[in-house]
């Protein structure tokens, strides 16, 4: 999706802008699903003859309705197959018998022009006088304007009598909004012909990004209740009420209502995005920085830099954190550090005097508060870390010439790290976490072939979880390997795996091509996730191993209950490396990639510059040196 840019002029007619981004699809009062569409589509109701999108054990809303009246049969498929569509509101209504004539059938099964002839001729033999044709033709009108209707229209509304009538027991709605519903009775569609103008062509616009975005579902039913509520909010526009307002008037939490606030909120992102400007000039410049508008995943994932009072300390930071997003470095990463640097702001306000007032001495009081505060001598390693990198960095780049260049962290700053035990997980442990019988209790396949896949290789987890589809390679005599990213070192890298193991995922590259048309991983994200594009997530993962220790008993020698981090598998797979002889003299547990220098390559292989050990020996020299 490509970004949106800001509406040009913020005193205009806001509507105007929105019009004008919206396509023609969602331009409409009235917008129709194409089941097709992997986000407002879907599968098709069990019934044959209906076109709708199956939303209650797969059938539509109206035909599972149907289901239950005719006594919940339980050969579903057989009554499927006799079951009726559901546009019986839209049939043909009967015509005048008199074979020329094209109005309405009223009473005595004539229109009420042959019916006044008839008895205003005595009323004579009924089947005779239609026969005759029913005296001379009545002037001929034009077309009914009811969809797909073959009558005359009779009125000033340009309907059939039939049709008119209809008109006239819904209150005489807008005619053309009325005719709108009509034509698409009985199809899945968003109607935003209630909304005010501008608020409904918000929300067409939030349908469109949310099409474009390819994430998270969108389906009529699941909006509707709040396409119902958002007229009497008494505002004309989103915008016009906080989200806290909204979802205090709308009664949603997260527990109630979850997808319609989510699609809400979102709605008021998209339109936030249009008005106030997004990349890098937009977004530079404010206190808070919403990374999904620098073009980075994460709908709500935001900097903040409201909580560095020292305007220079604010400004060098967010010049810092900039540079280092543009040179790659992690989300994650960058964050941490900002939140340092607010810790280290907050502590003195001192600082907000100018960058004269950065002494070492009070880089010293900041080690002494960090020594109080954080007792683990990691966290404050961290810590410092971020405050050193950002002073060497504005050096550097001569960013704040006023910071004095003796101000600065030292090694001897650094508390000391004690080595803690081995991380390695026991056998005894291993034994039962590699047994068939617990990987079976784990629930999800997706989470229970990433876990034998972690145990198996090494990978660190979040490598494993974002494997290529086409993930299996093959040396020159047969033997399987898997191909992966290590994104830490920014490079793609191989490791052999067992027969067992690649017939496993094999399996699951086959489940993944039922499932989607043309997926991206081998573990998808099962949630927002329609075309297969999105990599199964490392927290679900965390949370899914925890729910399996705890379902399979592992424990370890002493009887107590295990905790098990993805990480913990990768220490073990380099600690058994070890113990088994192939690396001695390496350092414990630190797996490197691998790169095997030996000539037994496909054509492919040998294009992105790959090789593989073809003997044992081979294999044993390429372990030692992947252990650091």
């Amino acid at each position: 999706m490509s970004r949106p840019q800001p509406l040009p002029d913020r005193d205009a007619d806001p509507g105007t802008g929105l019009a004008a981004r919206l396509r023609p699809r969602f331009a409409q009062p009235v917008i129709l699903v194409d089941p097709d569409d992997p986000v407002i589509g879907g599968s098709r109701c069990l019934v044959p003859v209906c076109e709708r999108l199956a939303v209650v054990f797969g059938k539509c809303s109206a035909h599972h309705q149907r289901w239950i009246d005719d006594g919940r049969p339980d050969d579903v498929e057989a009554w499927a197959k006799t079951a009726p569509a559901n546009r019986r509101w839209l049939q043909q209504p009967p015509k005048c018998s008199i074979e020329t004539c094209r109005r309405s059938r009223r009473e005595h099964g004539l229109c009420h022009s042959h019916a006044s002839r008839w008895q205003h001729q005595g009323q004579p033999d009924l089947a005779r006088w239609i026969a005759d044709g029913g005296g001379p033709l009545l002037p001929a009108g034009d077309n009914c304007r009811f969809p797909d209707c073959k009558l005359a229209a009779e009125g000033e509304a340009g309907l059939c009598v039939h049709h008119r009538n209809r008109w006239i027991r819904a209150d005489r709605p807008p005619i053309e909004s009325w005719l709108l519903g009509c034509a698409t009775f009985g199809q899945d569609r968003f109607d935003l012909r209630p909304l005010p103008m501008l608020m409904r062509l918000e929300i067409a616009y939030a349908i469109q990004c949310r099409v474009d975005e390819r994430r998270s579902q969108t389906r009529p039913h699941q909006i509707r209740r709040l396409l119902r509520a958002l007229p009497g909010g008494g505002v004309t526009s989103l915008l016009e009420r906080s989200p806290e307002s909204w979802m205090t008037y709308l009664g949603f939490s997260s527990e109630r209502g979850y997808i319609e606030r989510r699609f809400l909120l979102d709605a008021i992102g998209y339109l936030r995005d249009l008005v106030e400007g997004v990349g890098w000039d937009a977004e530079y410049p404010r206190d808070v920085w919403l990374l999904r508008r620098l073009g980075f995943p994460g709908r709500d994932t935001q900097f903040r830099f409201t909580g560095i009072a020292p305007t220079w300390l604010r400004q060098l930071t967010k010049r810092w954190a900039r540079w280092r997003l543009s040179t790659g470095i992690a989300v994650a990463t960058v964050g941490a550090d900002i939140r340092a640097i607010t810790l280290f702001a907050q502590s003195f306000p001192a600082l907000q005097r100018g960058p004269e007032a950065l002494t070492r001495e009070l880089v010293e009081v900041h080690l002494a508060h960090l020594a109080e505060r954080f007792p683990n001598p990691k966290s404050r390693t961290g810590q410092l870390s971020s405050l050193a990198g950002l002073l060497r960095v504005a050096r550097q780049h001569q960013w704040e010439p006023r910071l004095a260049p003796q101000v600065d962290l030292f090694p001897e700053d650094y508390p000391r790290l004690v080595a803690g035990p081995p991380r390695a997980l026991s056998e005894a442990v291993m034994a039962q976490l590699e047994h068939p019988d617990n990987l079976t209790r784990f629930a999800d396949p997706r989470g229970r072939l990433l876990a034998r896949i972690l145990m198996s290789t090494g990978l660190r987890v979040g490598d494993g979880s974002r494997l290529r589809l086409d993930c299996i390679v093959r040396d020159g005599q047969g033997a399987p390997y898997l191909r992966y990213t290590n994104h830490k070192m920014r490079r793609d890298a191989f490791v052999p795996i067992d027969t067992d193991l690649a017939q496993a995922i094999a399996a699951q590259q086959q489940t993944v091509l039922a499932e989607f048309d043309d997926p991206t991983y081998l573990l998808p994200r099962p949630t927002r996730n329609p075309e297969g594009k999105m990599p199964f997530s490392a927290a679900t993962f965390r949370g899914e191993l925890r729910t399996w220790l705890r379902v399979s008993d592992i424990r370890d020698e002493l009887g107590q209950p295990v905790h098990v981090s993805p990480h913990q598998w990768r220490h073990t797979f380099g600690t058994r490396l070890k113990m088994s002889g192939v690396a001695s003299k390496a350092s414990f547990g630190k797996i490197r990639d691998y790169a095997l220098p030996a000539p037994q390559l496909t054509a492919h292989q040998r294009s992105v510059g790959q090789s593989w050990p073809h003997s044992a020996r081979d294999l044993r020299r390429h372990h030692a040196s992947c252990i650091r």
